[in-house]
């Protein structure tokens, strides 16, 4: 009985054994059926696929550096750009001014008006010429003008510039070659105050005008004077003859 019992026993390992290896040779199969092994052409073209991605990756890297150098360049011209904006600017500035002293940019301040006018009251006898406006009394003022500081002055609308000319043409006076007939106002842009204490100074020029002649004489504070630009040849200023006789003045 024993025995038997032995032999019973033996047989169930047996037997559970005998499942146990069966189950894992059947797992086994289902695993390489589901995971088939990679073979050497797979294999090759994984080799080949890491590479192609390390290749991109360098050119990636490459093209940042690149990228990189590009943006230093920019930055170094746009510095240099702004170096040769303010340079632009400055040179701007300078023309303007040196237009400005020309007459041949409109300007706009504070100033005076002086105006000469004919005597409304005419002489029965005596000299007529005493009565009416001349270009010498023009210039004395024009002249007084800018020995004192006056920045810039227009007669009638006609913007003065170092070649303009006042001259009697009958009965008429040309001022830039145009024709102005009286009252003459002279438009001043400068230090009021200034500009009319050396008008009105004794022995000055509004006093020689008030006694040696008979023509009317205004003079007004002005904060706001308006003068237009030259408009009449420029070329002239430039030319080396006009160059020369400001030099010898």
């Amino acid at each position: 009985m024993r025995i038997r019992r032995i032999h019973v026993y033996l047989t169930l390992v047996l037997l559970a054994f005998g499942f146990i290896i069966s189950y894992s040779v059947q797992f086994t199969k289902s695993i390489s059926t589901s995971n088939p092994s990679i073979t050497d052409s797979q294999w090759e073209k994984k080799q080949q696929l890491q590479e192609k991605i390390l290749e991109e990756q360098i050119q990636v890297q490459k093209l940042e550096e690149q990228l990189q150098k590009i943006k230093q360049r920019v930055s170094e011209f746009e510095k240099k750009m702004g170096e040769q904006e303010d340079q632009a600017r400055e040179v701007l500035e300078e023309l303007d001014e040196l237009r400005m002293w020309a007459g041949l940019l409109p300007v706009t301040g504070k100033g005076l008006m002086v105006t000469l006018n004919d005597s409304k009251t005419l002489p029965e006898s005596g000299n007529m010429n005493d009565y009416i406006v001349h270009e010498e009394q023009i210039r004395q003022v024009v002249n007084e003008l800018f020995s004192s500081g006056a920045e810039a002055i227009s007669i009638n609308g006609q913007r003065l510039t170092t070649i303009s000319a006042i001259r009697c043409v009958g009965p008429t006076v040309l001022v830039n070659e145009v024709k102005t007939v009286p009252p003459f106002e002279i438009s001043v842009i400068g230090e009021s105050e200034i500009l009319l204490s050396a008008l009105e100074m004794p022995g000055g020029v509004i006093q020689s005008l008030k006694e040696f002649s008979n023509i009317e004489v205004k003079l007004e504070k002005k904060d706001k004077v308006d003068l237009p630009a030259y408009t009449g040849d420029s070329q002239k200023m430039f030319r080396p003859d006009n160059l020369s006789m400001k030099e010898d003045s």
